[in-house]
């Protein structure tokens, strides 16, 4: 399979915009089979209101009529998935992700601070994007659209943006990173140190006190079993230790050996 640019997925993004939105789809050919497949897949409920019976006659418009259809991240996963010999995706498992997946595994980063580098991806919530430069996004989204429609950056409410790990990106230097070393993560009865130098437990939260800095303390629980969620755009902790029971920045917290 050829590799897979940030160009390349920008092109793709183009060229399917106005495919509808049919969910747990990749670009998928619409047909009868498929929906039928869907709607017994996800059967109808409030936590799974794609198929409804209201949506069948919809979606019934859309056999013969388009080439591809997706939801979210099946849009980005739809190209990763490529064949181009025969203009098909085919299905990975293993880098099947849902768009809170997808930003998990992107190194995510704060919205205000997004590149102009095309073919980078948005998140917020459930939901994924790709920007495709100049201010512009194209997504595939649920809502009152239900299609894939290309969106000013600033009109939506993304939160984070990050490399796709299965994009090449056009400089070495933007290239999604090796992963970290796995932080020191503090341990039940473990001692621990607030470093000295830090302000916020992490980025958006409350500040740190001053005479909690520099103080060595025993940890009397981890209320994130052992690992990190990214808060502010940083991997954070949930722990009690004695002054303080908080999300912290594990860069924040030494761990004293």
């Amino acid at each position: 399979m050829a590799e897979k640019t940030a160009a390349g997925l920008v092109a793709w993004c183009k060229e399917n915009l106005g495919a509808p939105y049919w969910y747990a789809t990749f670009g998928n050919t619409p047909t009868g089979e498929l929906l039928a497949q869907k709607a017994k897949q996800y059967p109808y409920c409030k936590e799974n209101p794609f198929y409804g019976p209201a949506d069948m006659p919809r979606y019934r418009a859309h056999i013969g009529k388009y080439k591809r259809v997706f939801d979210c991240c099946g849009l980005v996963k739809g190209y990763i998935w490529l064949d181009e010999k025969t203009g098909k995706p085919k299905y990975n498992a293993s880098q099947d992700k849902s768009a809170d997946g997808l930003r998990a595994v992107s190194k995510p980063q704060c919205i205000s601070t997004i590149p102009e580098i095309p073919g980078v991806l948005v998140f917020k919530k459930r939901h994924v994007g790709v920007y495709i430069g100049g201010g512009w996004v194209v997504e595939c989204r649920w809502g009152s659209d239900k299609r894939t429609v290309k969106t000013r950056l600033k009109d939506v409410a993304w939160t984070h943006w990050g490399y796709c790990p299965h994009i090449k990106y056009p400089d070495a230097a933007v290239n999604p990173p090796a992963p970290d070393p796995a932080p020191l993560i503090p341990q039940v009865g473990g001692r621990v140190r607030i470093r000295s130098d830090a302000v916020h437990y992490y980025p958006g939260g409350v500040r740190i006190p001053g005479w909690l800095k520099g103080q060595v303390k025993t940890v009397d629980q981890v209320l994130t079993k052992g690992t990190v969620e990214v808060r502010g755009g940083e991997q954070c902790v949930l722990i009690d230790i004695k002054g303080v029971n908080s999300w912290i920045s594990v860069k924040n917290v030494e761990v004293v050996r």
